[in-house]
């Protein structure tokens, strides 16, 4: 583009260059006369590589208020300037090249057809090697749409614009894709990715800014109507054809369409991510809408999740202790550890919210350890309270139960406390026990050559495998409060608590109950056959020094 306000500039330059091929091509010359004619062809035009430009046209600042348009306004970056002069006095500061990339300066009376030829091949050459660049840090590669730097790029510009009023950001999430990759080859899962993307192409339409912004996932920016959540995963029913195959697949999408004018790129895509891991927590193949209270959510999760990480260094965890007794004979027969957090305020945070937490954030591995370490060294003080036979029961999460090193720091925390293992009870969930049936039955029969005995916690809460719990070298079964608050209350079927009852009976296991609030609940439990119990008929969770109390209360002569 050749912009001078003299026209014996424009013929003399066409006259140089016509008919010169660079790098292969041959050149093609947009005119404008004046800085302002420049920037209405410059607002139109989006293939201008080099721009020859006079510094001093119908203004003394003219070029150079031009060069601040290009870049700043317009982030024509990889437009290539060459300024031209005919008056050397108005050459511009170092800090102005430097800050505004010009490729070149140039007085007019400097360039001959030789040294224009070869400053206009350098700012071609330049131009290429910057697009080549460009495409690496802002294109994937492989289905040739933006990446996700490039999408945040063109996304805020479009919200500063303030032209997103009926706008949506969403992004869909290909179901399943690991499973595609293992099964069919990465070369395939490839070709299926260029399939979905050039469908999602097709079928969206110009008007909807498309991109890449992970291995199975996909960005998506534009018109509302135009991205409605079922249309756009209706655009999955029909099978891809890659090479032999009709590959059949599913998509879960997350969307927002909170755009303003005043909230980034990176902070929408933040909101439709939040919506997408709702929908694929949901149901797989469906689709949520962003709402403000989702963003709430996640920000007291978060901040929860700082003052929990606090809490540890802080010491403001700490451990309680229930007390087991046996229904029949009213005996102390065990306690279970329970962990519990009270804030600097004084408030406790309820263990079904953090937990949660310092599972999801790893937490939870070093947090059960230190509970196991401080069960164990209060089950010898409460043993010495002539309780020899205490039983102490620790919670495992499913995490710290398949954990490398659990089993060595089992060992550990055995060895540094001088506990004996008969003593020691693990509870692990119902759903932990019937997951990988091959791993649990070789870590539980580890955990059994140790001495320590092994419950089931929350049974009846999940979908248990008869076959597969008489497989499992377990010795207690829990019964879920849920289905002691049950039984005071006619059930059609009969009471799930009575079913457990019945089946730890048949297996030979012990069955316990939690949550026992009162008589009624307790000799229920007792003629149905359970055998020990937990609740706040006897105990609530107890502070060490409280449990000893609590002992020797019971032995005072009523």
């Amino acid at each position: 583009m050749v912009i001078d306000d003299e026209p014996d500039v424009h013929r003399a330059t066409i006259f140089a260059l016509s008919g010169v091929k660079i790098l292969g091509r041959r050149l093609e010359f947009i005119h404008a006369y004046s800085a302002d004619e420049a920037t209405e062809l410059l607002r139109r035009e989006q293939e201008i590589a080099v721009v020859l430009l006079d510094v001093v046209m119908e203004r003394e600042d003219a070029g150079l208020k031009l060069v601040k348009t290009i870049r700043q306004d317009f982030k024509l970056e990889e437009l290539r300037i060459i300024l031209r002069t005919g008056q050397p006095g108005y050459a511009p500061e170092i800090e102005t090249i430097h800050d505004f990339d010009i490729n070149d300066y140039k007085t007019k009376s400097e360039l001959t057809r030789t040294k224009l030829y070869a400053t206009v091949t350098a700012a071609l050459r330049a131009y290429e090697q910057i697009k080549k660049l460009d495409e690496l840090a802002f294109y994937d590669r492989l289905s040739k749409l933006p990446n996700r730097n490039k999408f945040l790029d063109l996304a805020d510009a479009k919200l500063k614009s303030g032209a997103c009023g009926q706008d949506a950001i969403a992004i869909v999430d290909i179901d399943d894709f690991s499973e595609i990759n293992d099964a069919l080859g990465h070369q395939q899962g490839d070709r299926l990715l260029q399939s979905v993307a050039e469908r999602l192409k097709v079928e969206l339409g110009p008007d909807v800014l498309l991109a890449r912004i992970g291995g199975d996932t996909f960005a998506l920016m534009g018109p509302a109507a135009v991205m409605e959540p079922v249309r756009v995963l209706s655009m999955f029913r029909q099978p891809f054809q890659v090479q032999d195959d009709a590959m059949v697949i599913t998509a879960t999408l997350g969307l927002t369409r909170q755009l303003t004018a005043d909230i980034s790129g990176r902070d929408a895509l933040k909101d439709a991510n939040i919506a997408l891991k709702r929908a694929k927590k949901s149901r797989r193949g469906s689709f949520v809408v962003y709402s403000s209270e989702m963003g709430s959510d996640i920000r007291e999760r978060v901040r929860l999740l700082q003052n929990l990480r606090q809490a540890v260094e802080s010491e403001r965890l700490f451990v309680v202790y229930q007390p087991q007794v046996n229904l029949s004979t009213q005996a102390i027969v065990g306690v279970e550890a329970l962990i519990r957090w009270r804030r600097e305020d004084g408030a406790f945070v309820p263990p079904d919210r953090f937990i949660p937490l310092a599972e999801a954030s790893g937490m939870i591995v070093a947090i059960g350890d230190w509970v196991l370490r401080m069960a164990c060294h209060e089950l010898r003080r409460f043993q010495a309270l002539g309780l020899p036979d205490l039983r102490m029961s620790v919670n495992v999460s499913q995490m710290q139960f398949r954990h490398p090193d659990f089993l060595e720091n089992l060992q550990r925390a055995l060895a540094d406390t001088g506990v004996n293992p008969v003593n020691l009870e693990l509870e692990i969930t119902e759903s932990v026990a019937m997951e990988d049936a091959d791993f649990m039955l070789e870590t539980l029969h580890s955990i059994r050559k140790l001495g320590i005995s092994i419950a089931i916690d929350d049974f009846g809460t999940g979908y248990s495998s008869l076959s597969h719990l008489r497989q499992l070298p377990i010795d207690r079964l829990k019964i879920d409060r849920a289905f002691v608050d049950e039984l005071t209350q006619p059930v059609s079927g009969g009471h799930i608590a009575a079913m457990v009852i019945e089946l730890g009976r048949n297996l030979k296991l012990t069955v316990i109950a939690e949550g026992i609030e009162d008589d009624a609940q307790a000799q229920q439990l007792r003629q149905l056959g359970c055998h020990e119990g937990q609740g706040y008929l006897y105990a609530k969770p107890l502070l060490p020094q409280q449990f000893v109390d609590w002992v020797a209360q019971r032995k005072l002569p009523h």
